[in-house]
């Protein structure tokens, strides 16, 4: 090998080790400086924090990101966790929460997400306004963080569900879902309470006719003249009146809505 060769090669080996030594300084010198916190709605951010057991200062590649990750998932209302490093020096965690569906009706203030976990309570302002779920005996079972299998629970939870997604006034019409073990699931509707039996079983399309039921008759003729909605029967509803009349209602199609169809009892 000639001399120059041996000087290139030379130079060569001594610019990847300078460059390897400047890396290694460079990358000592990234310290955790700062949180971010995405995706909170219910839990505070600083709640949030204070389960990173993580100081600022420390190197942020030696920050061990599962257990961040396994930290904040001890907080109730977090359902999933990301946690990224975002160079320089911040930690960047993206969280998914738990949204409770409805608050249980027994002697401690407690939700239910979709799910059927148990959240404690929370003075979040987005947690207002929730329907209640009663009738539920269990009550031994109700501790945060467990997650309920009941299947009156569980369709009642399907019930919440459907109704936030046909729409969020629907679902802000049920104030309450009574389970009866086992029997027929009732419903009673923000307005003046009127009882709505449910029965079990095909949610979406009694929902749907709930709505435009609601919509289209009630809305005119006022709930306080309602004793009762029956849901039970295919494609229509059965309603009875204040002056004892009962009425079925059933659209003909999606968008032709029939009129009401009165007999005496």
């Amino acid at each position: 090998m000639s001399a120059k060769l041996k000087y290139g090669f030379l130079a060569l080996l001594l610019g990847l080790i300078a460059l390897v030594v400047s890396a290694n300084l460079w990358k000592s010198s990234l310290k955790v400086k700062r949180f971010t916190i995405e995706g909170n709605r219910i839990v505070e951010a600083n709640e949030i924090s204070q389960l990173i057991n993580v100081k600022r200062g420390v190197q942020i590649h030696d920050v061990d990101l599962m257990t961040v990750r396994k930290d904040i998932l001890t907080h109730h209302f977090i359902k999933e966790v990301s946690v990224e490093r975002d160079l320089p020096g911040t930690l960047k965690i993206v969280v998914t929460e738990r949204v409770p569906l409805a608050i249980v009706n027994s002697g401690d203030m407690l939700y239910l997400d979709q799910d059927g976990v148990v959240l404690p309570h929370s003075i979040s302002k987005e947690l207002f306004d929730l329907p209640v779920l009663s009738g539920f005996g269990q009550s031994n079972e109700l501790k945060p963080g467990t997650t309920i299998r009941n299947a009156d629970v569980q369709e009642a939870l399907k019930i919440f569900a459907a109704s936030k997604f046909v729409s969020n006034e629907l679902y802000h019409l049920i104030s309450e879902i009574r389970l009866r073990d086992g029997g027929d699931i009732m419903l009673y509707a923000a307005e003046n309470g009127v009882p709505i039996i449910f029965g079990r079983g095909e949610i979406a399309s009694k929902l749907v006719r709930l709505e435009a039921f609601w919509n289209d008759i009630v809305r005119e003729k006022g709930s306080q003249s309602l004793q009762y909605i029956d849901l039970r029967f295919d494609e229509q509803v059965v309603v009875k009146w204040n002056d004892k009349v009962l009425s079925s209602w059933k659209p003909v199609t999606k968008a032709d809505i029939g009129p009401l169809q009165i007999r005496k009892q």
